[in-house]
């Protein structure tokens, strides 16, 4: 956190609004975990019913990651998280709405779209206004605000369930991307690496005199070369594709199952949804430790361990007995590293790509990975419909930890800082 002093104001303000964004977008997307229990008994669901449900909003997050992230460098940052914002306050608002399952599921995949939107955006905002040596604790921290959020929600959601029923926290979710919209016009300005990737000259030098200086964008081709270069860094892509795709496997099917799975169990339902608000809470402590560590050594061998003890911790999660607090207190420590894998991730991503395609290297790596949050959630559904054992599922889940312990360490190759 010291090294962000020296930053000037304007890219702090940036990365905080980045964070205040993916905030919400951890609201929006577990709301529907928050929610589930009470979804699923008014409307008499079933458990491949409920999974459908958690799968279409992540899936319309690999969509608007691979289709819609890909159009800020084309047409700025600025205006595609806007546009996101806008699009997210509609379809919460649309979820509040509905009476049926099908309405539910078109809202739920249109707000995975917007937030799948915004995800590149944001992340290569961060990275774009800090520098060399604070770019893995601003993106880090950027990514700390989804469990922020997503912690704040499951609290807020506890409150809202006794009280307002399950409609209110979508539309918590609304008003709230109504009131970060100006906000955000007013205060986020567009990206200048992006900007510098395609100046002349002179204008390079303008624009290296009132900002950050990212090195790695001086001597970069302009944006039509976007595709040769990725074309160039595929194997990368593909590694980080896999990479994203089984870590985000393991850590949806924790965060939009587990308040269900011990509702089912026989724990209350308050203390079932504090258990997700606890999981995802971890993330806030993992920001801050990886920012720590990747001062002190090489991001991708912190990732690696962290994946690991995600993996162990998984495993043993499906077996542990015991009462409610040892239960919640196991969720946390295994949000902790689960939460560090997955920000660590996201901190190496602007590693590998050059300004001109960050976004469209940042979109389509997340967006492809995001399969596997899509994958997941359906997956154990249908186990569950077919009668596996928790334990049994768990220790299936924990199997993609591991095979990003082995992965990300191959990225190493590929960085350019």
């Amino acid at each position: 956190m010291a090294e962000l002093k020296n930053l000037p104001w304007l890219n702090i303000r940036v990365i905080a609004l980045c964070m205040t964004i993916n905030m919400l977008d951890g609201f929006d997307i577990l709301a529907m975990a928050y929610a589930a229990p009470s979804v699923a008994s008014e409307w008499n669901l079933n458990p491949g019913q409920l999974g459908a449900l958690f799968s279409v909003g992540l899936g319309g997050m690999m969509a608007g990651s691979i289709f819609i992230g890909p159009l800020a460098d084309k047409f700025g940052r600025r205006p595609i998280i806007l546009a996101c914002l806008l699009a997210a306050a509609a379809s919460m608002a649309l979820a509040a709405s509905s009476v049926s399952l099908q309405a539910l599921t078109v809202a739920r995949f249109l707000t995975g779209l917007a937030i799948g939107g915004t995800l590149p955006c944001i992340n290569t905002m961060a990275a774009e206004y800090s520098t060399a040596r604070t770019r893995t604790i601003a993106v880090a921290l950027t990514q700390a605000g989804f469990p922020i959020g997503a912690t704040l929600g499951g609290f807020l959601s506890v409150w809202l369930l006794a009280n307002f029923g399950w409609q209110s926290i979508f539309w918590a979710g609304a008003v709230i991307a109504i009131l970060l919209l100006p906000i955000i016009l007013l205060g986020m300005p567009e990206s200048r690496a992006l900007a510098r990737s395609v100046a002349s000259p002179l204008e390079t030098r303008q624009l290296s005199t009132n900002g950050p200086n990212d090195t790695a964008t001086k001597s970069e081709p302009s944006k039509k070369h976007t595709l040769g270069t990725l074309a160039h860094l595929r194997a990368a892509l593909a590694i980080l594709s896999l990479s994203f795709f089984a870590s985000v496997m393991s850590y949806y099917f924790l965060t939009s199952w587990l308040p269900k799975i011990l509702s089912d169990q026989g724990m209350n339902q308050g203390d079932a949804v504090l258990s997700g608000a606890l999981l995802t809470s971890g993330g806030i402590v993992a920001a801050l430790v990886l920012g720590w560590l990747a001062i002190k050594g090489p991001l991708v061998r912190i990732v690696s361990i962290a994946a690991a003890i995600a993996g162990c911790l998984t495993f043993l999660f499906g077996r542990i007995g015991g009462d409610e607090q040892t239960i919640l207190f196991v969720a946390f420590v295994l949000g902790v590293v689960a939460n560090g894998t997955q920000i660590g991730l996201y901190a190496v991503v602007p590693s590998i790509f050059p300004a001109h395609a960050r976004a469209s290297g940042t979109g389509l790596a997340i967006g492809l990975g995001r399969g596997g949050a899509v994958f997941a959630p359906w997956l154990a559904g249908i186990l569950l419909l077919r009668g596996w054992e928790t334990p049994d599922l768990f220790a299936l889940m924990a199997l993609p930890y591991f095979a990003v312990a082995i992965l990300v360490l191959v990225l190493a190759k590929w960085q350019r800082y």
